[in-house]
């Protein structure tokens, strides 16, 4: 590639103006305000250029008189029963895997708060009372969900893989 003189000397100007602009802005220092705009009546945009004691123009807000959000609990589900991972009009069929007579459901999960207490059983989510395979749920703790079988009998089901910290400090 072949640079005419020319411009190689345009150039080199160029970026000789640019850089004599930059130095001479930083000598100056920042604009400072001409006299025209004081005489013109403008304000300040912020309240820290006033001239004057400084003044909150906030409002305070007494966090007593904020409204509490609708509750969730209850609402209606989503609008459309649409599956988002399916195209145009395929349709999935889920089948629930059956539980074994009297095999023990397996706990996967647990989620366990003061308003709501969820178990993952068998991968699908479960809550107080619902039936999985021929055992229903009847307690939910941090730990284990408690199951009554169809001949009365309680067991309480241990979350799968439970790891905790022993006396010693050490992982089980």
């Amino acid at each position: 590639m072949k640079v005419k003189k020319l411009h190689l000397q345009l150039a080199i100007g160029v970026l000789a103006l640019a850089v004599l602009w930059s130095f001479w802005s930083i000598i100056r220092g920042p604009a400072r305000p001409t006299p025209l705009a004081a005489d013109a009546g403008q304000t300040p945009l912020l309240a820290a250029d006033r001239p004057g004691p400084a003044r909150s123009t906030v409002q305070r807000i007494d966090p007593a008189s904020i409204q509490a959000p609708p509750a969730i609990e209850g609402a209606a589900g989503s609008s459309s029963a649409r599956d988002p991972f399916l195209f145009g009009d395929e349709v999935r069929e889920v089948k629930e895997a059956p539980i074994a007579l009297g095999a023990e459901p397996v706990v996967r999960s647990i989620l366990f708060s003061a308003s709501r207490r969820l178990a993952l059983i068998e991968n699908r989510i479960v809550h107080v009372g619902d039936q999985v395979g021929d055992f229903r749920v009847i307690q939910i703790e941090r730990d284990a969900v408690t199951f009554v079988a169809p001949n009365g009998e309680r067991r309480r089901v241990v979350i799968k893989g439970v790891v905790g910290i022993t006396s010693t400090g050490a992982y089980r």
